[in-house]
This record gives C-alpha cells, sequence and structure tokens, in this order.
C-alpha cells in the first residue's frame, strides 16, 4: 500500500545524509525514553512516541501528544476529540472513538472523518479496518430506510439515516433531496445497513484503529512520501526513494519545464512590454518632430513680416526710401543737388 504525501516529492542526492540523520536519531530517543512513561485512567504506561501533555520535555514526541481529562486520555485529531481506548506498541496501533459515540448513545460524531481523511496524516497513515458509518440528512421520509433511521436526531423537516460502506457514497447512491452530514471509520468488516439499535451503538462505541509510525511523520514533514517496508510487515514504514533513472527523467523535466517558461517569459515581455514601448517613443519622437518643423516655419514667417531697415545718408540723415510716385523721386533728387 501506498501513502501519497500531501507536499510534492523531492529528493536527491546530497539529502540522502539528512534522511540517514532524521531517521537515525528519533530510533536512539525511542530506546532511551522507553523508561519515561505516563498514566491515565486505564492507559497505564503512555511512553514514546507518546506523551501526556505537561510531561517533561524529553518524554514522547510533541506530535503524538495527549492530553488526560477526567481521568481519560484523549486524542485531537484533524479537528475532533477521541477516547483513546488502548495503544499497541507491538503493532503499532492506537484504538480511538469519538467523544460523542463513546458511551453508547444516540447522536452524531463530535467532528466528521472519512475514512480517506483519517489518513491523510503522516502521523497516522493507515486504518486497520476499512469501513466507515455515513450519516445522510433527508428533507423526507425514505421508507427503505426506515431500519436505520437515527431516532434522537429527526424532527419535522429532518430525517437522519446511517449507513455503512466501506468507501464514500457516489452521488447515484443518496436518494434525492439527501445529503451525507457527517462519517466516521468504524470497526465493521462487512459492507451491509444494520438497524438502528443497540448492536449499531456498540459498533460506533468500540471505535476504530490507527496505525502510527514516528518514520511516516518524519516523511511528511520533508514532502517525501511514506510506503510499507515490507508486505509481511505491515509495522514499518520508510520514505520513499528515487531511483537513478527516476532521478534523471525527473532532471531532464525539470530543466525543460524551466527553459520554456524563460521563452513564455521572453515573448510575453517582448509582446506586452518592449513592443507597446517601441511604439509609444516612435510615436512620442514622430510627435517632437512634428511640432519642431512647425515652430521652424512660424519662426521665418514672422521674420518675413518684420519692416525693412532705413538707409541713412553719408551726412547721417535720413534717405527716404523710393516710392512708387515718379514725381517724388525727382523733387527729392533736385533737394539734393541745390544742397
Amino acid at each position: 500500500m501506498r501513502i501519497e504525501a500531501s507536499a510534492a516529492f523531492t529528493s536527491s542526492r546530497p539529502l540522502f545524509p539528512l534522511f540517514i540523520f532524521l531517521f537515525f536519531i528519533p530510533g536512539f530517543h525511542a530506546r532511551n525514553l522507553q523508561q519515561c512513561s505516563s498514566s491515565c485512567g486505564d492507559l497505564t504506561n503512555i511512553s514514546y512516541p507518546f506523551r501526556l501533555q505537561g510531561d517533561p520535555a524529553g518524554c514522547g514526541d510533541v506530535d503524538f501528544q495527549l492530553s488526560c481529562q477526567n481521568n481519560t486520555a484523549i486524542l485531537n485529531f484533524r479537528g475532533g476529540k477521541y477516547y483513546v481506548k488502548g495503544i499497541s506498541y507491538d503493532k503499532r496501533t492506537i484504538r480511538v472513538v469519538d467523544v460523542n459515540l463513546a458511551h453508547g448513545t444516540c447522536g452524531l460524531p463530535y467532528k466528521s472523518l472519512s475514512m480517506s481523511e483519517a489518513t491523510d496524516d503522516g502521523r497516522f497513515p493507515s486504518l486497520i479496518t476499512f469501513w466507515q458509518a455515513n450519516f445522510v440528512n433527508c428533507s423526507n421520509t425514505i421508507p427503505e430506510l426506515t431500519d436505520s433511521k437515527v431516532p434522537c436526531l429527526n424532527g419535522d423537516t429532518s430525517h437522519i439515516y446511517v449507513n455503512f460502506s466501506n468507501r464514500n457514497l457516489f452521488g447515484y447512491e443518496i436518494p434525492r433531496n439527501c445529503k451525507v452530514i457527517s462519517r466516521i471509520p468504524t470497526s465493521s468488516e462487512n459492507e451491509m445497513n444494520y438497524p438502528y439499535n443497540e448492536t449499531t451503538l456498540k459498533l460506533l462505541a468500540t471505535g476504530f484503529d490507527l496505525r502510527w509510525s514516528v518514520e511516516c511523520r518524519n516523511c511528511h514533514t520533508f514532502g517525501l512520501s511514506c510506503v510499507y517496508e515490507s508486505k509481511n510487515d505491515p509495522r514499518i514504514f520508510r520514505c520513499e526513494t528515487m531511483y537513478e533513472e527516476d532521478y534523471k527523467t525527473l532532471l531532464t523535466a525539470a530543466i525543460a519545464y524551466l527553459v520554456s517558461r524563460s521563452l513564455i517569459d521572453k515573448a510575453l515581455l517582448v509582446r506586452f512590454i518592449l513592443a507597446p514601448l517601441v511604439v509609444f517613443v516612435f510615436l512620442l519622437h514622430k510627435c517632437l518632430t512634428t511640432r519642431k518643423k512647425v515652430g521652424n516655419a512660424e519662426h521665418v514667417g514672422d521674420l518675413q513680416m518684420l519692416p525693412k531697415p532705413i538707409p541713412c545718408s553719408p551726412q547721417g540723415h535720413t534717405r527716404n526710401l523710393p516710392s512708387d510716385s515718379p514725381k517724388q523721386v525727382l523733387i527729392a533728387a533736385s533737394i539734393e543737388r541745390s544742397t
């Protein structure tokens, strides 16, 4: 069975020494912390990796911390609260039950938890059983589900039924005007719709078993995948390693991706930034050139409209400019000769 990590898979040779250190140290601590144990109610030997809130810092692992309330150990897991009914350090399992269902009372789980959600956690990579109870709310009565009705939750416009299956229900399996409102893993080992009675309440009150693993927690911490070490021993997990061929393939794909992204980024840069900038500069240059030519033309026109200078005689008198009248020209010439 293969458990996928929530983060992307990354690995390279320089990280191998880190992995060795990472998995050697937890094993070393496990051997030296077995003598550090706590108790809460019926749990008399809470030891590594588990610890109780308030224990000394050297006891257990904080990721596997439990709290003790009303003489009962509680595990806070994926937003829900679960009573811890037992821990097996040999099988590496922990049995938990939803706090709302632990006493065999009618009701919904404290927090909806499907099987896939339960195993999507590095600390608890798998379930021992693969069955869950689906609580379905319908706006009207479903006659064929009458036996599985949850009596304490029914009202005039709300009818709650419980269904047992080995997976989440598909849409076509849910009656019209109904929807799944809660889920919880169970220890049921066969797929059937139990009548909602004392048997169902006892089944829900038994809880379910989670398999815990420090190794898988470490895998998830570094974004790696977690797999069974051996099919014959489901207790031991390890981080998934990358073969040389896979490493080369991933490296080639990464280089191709970076090159393609670089070319795309350059094309976008030319199209949406450089091209508009060049057009803008060209239009600005053309506008300024046109304005300069118009200004020069106006300046030449102004010079042509200025009055011409009046010439002076050698004696410093102002010489009258010739006019268009011949008579005036002759009179001016005679006066000049007489003087």
